[in-house]
């Protein structure tokens, strides 16, 4: 039986420690860094293949809003889509999760919650 050397398995766990950070950012997140963005680099986001939008083949949804601006769906997995709404300038300035996907059940990466920027 071959053993790994002392130093294989440090640099092992170390990986997984990275891998393991990494992979910890909420869907709420990652839904915070588009706040205040181009609705146009979310599209360019969506449109790379290993997207979820890209793999199901969705077609661009959009609705509007009172105040001039519109609401942009994006799908992010099974039953969960979040709306983000776009300013009249095309800036994305809140967001909503909607669909049991995004609630509970999966654990707090799951929670999407309403989230709106102030003084656009």
């Amino acid at each position: 039986m071959k053993y790994w050397s002392f130093n294989a398995v440090w640099l092992t766990l170390f990986i997984m420690l990275l891998y393991g950070c990494a992979s910890q950012m909420s869907l709420e997140d990652l839904s915070r860094n588009w706040l205040a963005r181009p609705l146009s680099e979310l599209k360019e986001e969506m449109k790379r293949p290993d997207s979820y939008s890209s793999k199901i083949g969705w077609k661009e949804t959009t609705y509007p809003l009172a105040n001039g601006g519109f609401v942009y769906v994006e799908p992010v997995r099974a039953d969960c889509s979040v709306h983000w709404e776009i300013s009249q300038s095309g800036i994305i300035v809140g967001y909503q999760g909607k669909g049991d996907g995004c609630k509970g059940g999966g654990g707090p990466d799951y929670n999407i919650i309403n989230t709106k920027m102030r003084d656009y």
